[in-house]
């Protein structure tokens, strides 16, 4: 946390209030959440914002003079949007001033996520996503799982791989696994090319629905105005073990799976008949 759809909604945030900004000033509070510098971030100054992308988890601001940075929040991490007469949060290890009296404050408590800068977005997306990341979890499509034929893994844990699908965490996997009807240890070998479509589709609906309510906000997660995510109350199993499925009935059981917390339906998601050999 936060996942695809958090990161999203703090990049649509952002490209709202400060895209074509010029950065008026750096302040760096902690130095060694700057992963790497390739040139120093006071740099920036003086620049233009042209663009903020997104893969997976990641943002890549593009700057003009080139320059391209790259942010991940981690675990905890916020970028938070604050008028120039605000105080300084907690957590803050780097603020970017920007014309208009805007104050771009990145904070991370636990401090699992970091910041990297480059001369270039090539060499951004080079060091980030080549060999790195899969295909974006919002364009993915049926035929980008068609390795899945040859391998023994298992649903779960190939989900989790960002090198298979970047952007999916165990919110929406366990939420779109529901919606598919698919165990989270059902063999990805063993899934028809029915069922892999079907998962796709349900990744996309999962997201997207969860962009349209501004994510999902368990406890730390804000967007870039503060805004918690209001998706959380329409989860269908996240956090759910216990209670009812909101299809069948049945009790929903949580179990672990890669030391992750995972909850599933056992009669809408039994392993029993989850579909033919791979096609």
């Amino acid at each position: 946390m936060p996942e695809l759809p958090e990161v999203e909604s703090v990049r649509r945030n952002l490209m709202d209030s400060v895209l074509g900004c010029r950065i008026e000033s750096v302040r760096v509070v902690r130095a060694d959440y700057l992963r790497h510098q390739a040139l120093p971030v006071s740099q920036l100054a003086g620049r233009k914002l042209c663009s903020i992308d997104r893969h997976g988890k990641r943002l890549f601001w593009y700057f003009a003079p080139a320059a391209c940075m790259t942010t991940h929040l981690g675990m905890s991490g916020r970028i938070t949007l604050l008028p120039s007469s605000e105080i300084i949060l907690a957590h803050t290890h780097l603020i970017i001033s920007v014309e208009g009296s805007i104050h771009l404050h990145f904070s991370d408590p636990r401090r699992f996520g970091g910041i990297w800068l480059y001369a270039s977005g090539e060499d951004a997306v080079r060091a980030h996503i080549h060999g790195r990341m899969g295909v974006d979890a919002l364009n993915l499509r049926p035929e980008d799982l068609s390795s899945w034929r040859r391998k023994k893994t298992r649903l779960k844990p190939e989900l989790l791989n960002q090198k298979t699908i970047a952007g999916l965490g165990n919110i929406y996997i366990d939420e779109a696994l529901w919606m598919a009807r698919l165990h989270p240890l059902q063999k990805v070998s063993r899934l028809s090319s029915g069922s892999r479509a079907e998962l796709v589709c349900c990744i996309k609906r999962v997201l997207n629905a969860s962009l349209r309510h501004g994510g999902t906000t368990l406890r730390d997660y804000r967007d870039a105005k503060a805004n918690r995510g209001t998706f959380a109350r329409r989860l269908a199993v996240y956090g759910k073990a216990g209670k009812p499925c909101r299809r069948c009935g049945e009790a929903l059981r949580g179990l672990l799976v890669m030391q992750r917390s995972t909850v599933i339906c056992p009669k809408c998601q039994s392993r029993k008949n989850q579909g033919a050999k791979a096609q």
